[in-house]
């Protein structure tokens, strides 16, 4: 069996996945650490062992999907891939599984997997809403509210891609989302003028690379409020 704990709020997904892991270990399970490059290799070894393990193995790894695999055709099989589907079926080991900052949808292997996704809350989605010029005062109580439930960096990641879409729809760019998401996303960035988008987004490249570089000050909190102070 395979658990994948995901999610763009990736807080509170590596916290459920870190929970489970407790959770095992104060059962009394043993609880193995792995890398995604050693699974096909886990595989192999059960399967010559299986007679020796008496109850379930516990296994954890972080970032299966980027293990190298593809899926597998009629024409080529893909041994990684091949493995995984055979660690899912075997009933004698359970697979902890951490994708960071990935919703459920992007997910290759969600069609085998048991899927815990931790999903921003609603609030979030409406703060992006309001980061709209004219607007300042309610985004800036809004972002207040915000930051009192949910981290820090995953807001402003989601402002991040919310403001990026706004740059390449205005730009005329392709932007691959459903039809209602560009039309209300089109409707939003008609209310920028170009240049105040752009320099707001290239202020929020400031703030992660001095985020980053441990050089910002004032925390991201502080930061969106002032550089919401200067163009909404």
């Amino acid at each position: 069996m395979i658990h994948i704990f995901c999610g763009e709020d990736s807080v509170s997904s590596r916290r459920q996945y870190l929970n489970e892991i407790e959770k095992q270990k104060k059962s009394g399970v043993e609880v193995i650490s792995i890398s995604p490059s050693q699974i096909v290799d886990l595989n192999k070894g059960l399967g010559n062992n299986l007679s020796l393990f008496s109850a379930t193995q516990v296994y954890v790894i972080e970032g299966l999907e980027k293990a190298g695999f593809r899926k597998s055709t009629k024409a080529k099989k893909d041994s990684i891939f091949e493995a995984i589907v055979a660690l899912s079926t075997d009933k004698t080991i359970a697979l902890l599984d951490w994708e960071e900052d990935k919703p459920s949808r992007l997910l290759k292997l969600k069609d085998i997997a048991k899927v815990t996704e931790s999903k921003p809350s609603r609030s979030v989605f409406q703060l992006l809403d309001l980061c709209v010029p004219k607007n300042k005062i309610a985004f800036i109580t809004a972002l207040r509210e915000v930051l009192q439930t949910q981290a820090d960096m995953l807001v402003f990641v989601l402002l991040f891609r919310h403001i990026r879409q706004l740059v390449l729809i205005q730009s005329g760019e392709e932007v691959k989302i459903a039809p209602w998401q560009k039309y209300k996303l089109q409707s939003l960035s008609r209310q920028w003028e170009k240049n105040a988008l752009l320099h707001f987004y290239e202020g929020l490249i400031k703030i992660e690379f001095s985020s980053k570089s441990g050089e910002n000050a004032y925390g991201i909190g502080k930061s969106l409020e002032m550089l919401a102070c200067y163009y909404l």
